[in-house]
């Protein structure tokens, strides 16, 4: 059995072991061949869900439109055994239908200010903090833990990491949840941490392409435009997209983003130029795309979401995310229907969606550990999968060997300077951007000899350098902590 381990630069091809490989390689065409035309449908369609346990919206959502994925956000979350219940249920549902395919439960579990899971679930800094140690293999680590945590619980689908470069100070969205503004160093930190997602067994997500980090609007509330050229865009936001491509990361979320160097009328998530000639044919991305919410008024205030299903779906994308259920899910799921019955989308690519997800659904062993193997697998695989979870088990071993006071604060001491003590500045650095706690810190940080050429970014208390970094909780009173960025 062969893993990554803390290689950051072995290609991911790698992951798996023979028999595994070579069943997700032939079965999902076969599994594809067996499915109606709704059952295929609904597995691009993922969806939210209301409350913390199973509820009747839920399953006759999962029953009537055979949904590829249920997202999870806080709101839903309760402690560990009683996840663990709710994705437990989620799968048993859909063990039902004769042509089970196992559900991809998701969540966005990026560390730092961007963490659902509170319980069951070990916690670190953020992308920002993470970024500033500039070690790959605490990356690394942190995302296998993250993930082993997440799939213990049922939740094998990470929407992490951000690979978007931090380039631009007034990012209301991004910002500390990039790894850095120096693209060679994001592609090293994020591919490294997206490497410990699927040393896990778990399914990371590279987002948001091609690039969330140069806008000065947040895609939920508004339509953002990055007016750069091809030139600098390739110099900067695809640096680490196209490293990631290069080594065989499976899954890239899309961005409701305007690119008029790619497409000047649609977002990149409705963008057959920028999703199918851009990143399929000219960058070489065979794996799956995923769209970004849905709801997010970038793209929801465009259309409706009949036409919002169909305009996503033709400009290339695999997986339509929603963060919720109901009406918007009849609504989607009717239209593609007819698009396809009616001949107005192509079945190919509904086709070739479909054997995508279920690759994955293989690979991360969901139909092995929901026990809906079909056809009847081999011994081989089944043992390949056992050897597996050993190799992880002793990963899980050496990492808390090599960590004696804990990953978590390893992290915390190499990412931050506290300004309880004598702080001496970055030097004549003009590309350092400070990630202050509050207003006080920044009066603090000048009164110890801040160099006023630096970029200072105020946050309300709770919501910067010591929450990213782990030593206190949002609305907490965190020491006066300062996270120094060199671009």
């Amino acid at each position: 059995l062969i893993f990554l381990i803390a290689a950051a630069g072995v290609s991911c091809a790698r992951l798996f072991s023979n028999p595994i490989d070579d069943l997700a390689k032939t079965a999902p065409a076969e599994l594809v061949k067996q499915m109606t035309l709704e059952e295929k449908v609904g597995q691009l369609i993922h969806i939210g869900m209301a409350g913390k346990a199973m509820n009747p919206a839920l399953k006759a959502d999962i029953e009537k439109y055979h949904v590829g994925g249920v997202i999870l956000f806080e709101i839903n979350l309760g402690k560990g055994p009683e996840i663990k219940a709710l994705t437990d249920s989620i799968q048993d549902v859909e063990s039902k239908s004769p042509n089970a395919i196992p559900i991809f439960v998701s969540i966005d579990q990026e560390g730092g200010r961007v963490v659902r899971v509170k319980d069951g679930v070990e916690q670190f800094p953020g992308a920002a903090a993470i970024g500033q140690t500039g070690d790959e293999a605490m990356a690394h680590d942190a995302g296998f833990i993250t993930a082993q945590d997440l799939s213990t619980l049922g939740i094998p689908f990470v929407l992490a990491p951000v690979v978007d470069v931090n380039n631009n100070p007034a990012n209301p969205v991004i910002n500390t949840r990039s790894y850095g503004g120096d693209p060679n160093l994001v592609t090293r930190m994020a591919l490294a941490y997206a490497s410990g997602v699927m040393d896990a067994s778990c399914i990371p997500a590279l987002k948001h392409f091609p690039g969330h980090g140069n806008t000065g609007t947040d895609s939920h509330t508004s339509l953002p435009t990055v007016k750069q050229d091809l030139a600098q865009m390739d110099a900067v936001e695809l640096v680490p997209y196209k490293e990631g491509i290069k080594r065989g990361f499976p899954v890239i979320m899309s961005a409701h983003i305007v690119f008029p160097a790619l497409d000047p009328a649609e977002p990149a998530t409705l963008s057959p130029k920028i999703l199918k000639d851009f990143l399929r044919t000219k960058l070489g991305f065979q794996g799956l795309i995923t769209t970004d919410a849905l709801e997010m008024k970038a793209v929801a205030d465009r259309y409706p979401p009949p036409v919002l299903a169909r305009k996503a779906f033709t400009a290339g994308v695999d997986v339509l995310l929603l963060t919720s259920s109901g009406e918007r899910t009849r609504l989607m799921f009717e239209s593609l229907v007819d698009g396809f019955k009616k001949g107005e989308l192509p079945m190919q690519d509904l086709d070739r969606a479909v054997e995508r997800q279920i690759e994955l659904k293989i690979r991360a062993g969901l139909f092995h550990k929901y026990k809906m193997n079909r056809p009847a697998w081999s011994t081989n695989v089944q043992e390949a999968f056992q050897e597996r979870e050993e190799a992880q088990k002793k990963l899980r071993s050496e990492i808390a060997a090599r960590y004696k006071d804990g990953l978590n604060r390893t992290i915390s001491r190499a990412s931050i300077s506290s300004l309880r003590k004598a702080y001496n500045g970055v030097g004549q650095r003009a590309d350092a951007k400070l990630f202050l706690r509050s207003p006080a810190s920044v009066q603090q940080a000048q009164e110890l000899g801040l160099e006023k050429q630096v970029t200072v970014s105020g946050f309300p208390v709770g919501s910067a350098a010591a929450v990213i970094a782990g030593f206190c909780r949002p609305g907490a009173q965190c020491p006066a902590t300062v996270l120094v960025e060199l671009a």
